[in-house]
């Protein structure tokens, strides 16, 4: 497997050396899938790399401190009736589900994050929203 090189440059400046004489349809179409594959790559890169970071943050928010300290303590609760098998199993079955809960919020963070770019290029794009330096 070869190494591949990703460029983040304006599909403008792409363009401008794409060889003129060959331009079709079909190659332009290549080129920009290809360039919007790269962005995709990168984008995801980046949001995993940000949702790393922010996964130990704790929640401001009262309501959400509040409603999870209860399913700790229900948890807790429930944990400690448990005998010694049941405790096991129920120990497999929450670390599944964690990883399970883990990947999908994850997954939904960089399609968010995905949107989020998509959106303010096509607020950029339709003359109105911030400029991207």
């Amino acid at each position: 497997m070869g190494a591949s090189c990703i460029s983040m440059v304006r599909m403008v400046t792409v363009g401008k050396h794409f060889p003129k004489k060959r331009e079709s349809i079909a190659e332009l179409k290549a080129l920009e899938n290809a360039y919007l594959d790269g962005m995709r790559e990168i984008l995801s890169e980046v949001a995993a790399k940000r949702h790393h970071e922010m996964c130990d943050m704790r929640s401001d928010n009262p309501h959400v401190r509040k409603v999870s300290e209860e399913s700790h303590h229900a948890i807790n609760s429930f944990y400690n009736s448990l005998n010694e098998t049941q405790s096991n199993l129920y120990g497999r079955i929450e670390e599944t589900i964690n990883i399970e809960r883990a990947l999908e919020e994850k997954e939904i963070f960089v399609i968010g994050f995905l949107e989020g770019y998509r959106f303010i290029k096509e607020l950029q794009r339709s003359g109105g929203g911030l400029t991207l330096v």
